[in-house]
């Protein structure tokens, strides 16, 4: 029961990053096709698009947001180690194991509150794009959603792993 729990959740979270990658890969490109369009305009034919910096803010934004549930899931976020591998087995697992509780609380309410934000700011305009401030916004709940199942998934892989983690 305990190994099919840790295969479920292990093999859940890699189809998520997956799921994930792929969309993140094609706003990379396009950012870069707006970065090239945007220069080109301005540095050639000397008539900048206005709207080309700020689609490409607003792309990063989504991209690095959204990348961080991959980079929980790989572990490749910032965490102090020096100290904690020091500590025996057991404790690591526990030290671990409140860590990512508090994360999964923040998460909860930046998800929370960003859902609330993005409502509010519908009624608001992009200056350049004239988008709806919402579609921009809305990618700080998503992350936290995204990155809150992927602790999740972390955390029961941890729990169920035969040794510490």
């Amino acid at each position: 029961m305990r190994e099919k729990l840790h295969n479920n959740a292990k093999m859940i979270a890699h189809i998520l990053e997956r799921i994930t990658a792929y969309p993140l890969i094609i706003i990379g490109g396009i950012m870069v096709g707006v970065v090239l369009v945007g220069t080109f305009w301005r540095y050639v034919l000397n008539d900048p698009f206005l709207w080309t910096e700020e689609l490409a803010r607003y792309l990063m934004i989504w991209m690095a947001l959204i990348a961080a549930s991959i980079s929980l899931k790989e572990r490749e976020h910032v965490g102090i180690k020096l100290i904690i591998n020091k500590f025996p087995p057991i404790l690591k697992k526990i030290i671990r194991l409140i860590t990512q509780l508090f994360i999964l609380l923040f998460l909860y309410y930046l998800t929370k509150e960003g859902f609330a934000a993005a409502g509010r700011a519908t009624r608001q305009s992009s200056p350049a794009l004239g988008i709806s401030m919402f579609w921009p916004l809305l990618s700080v709940p998503i992350a936290g959603l995204l990155t809150g199942i992927q602790q999740i998934l972390q955390i029961i892989i941890d729990l169920t792993a035969e040794e510490a983690v």
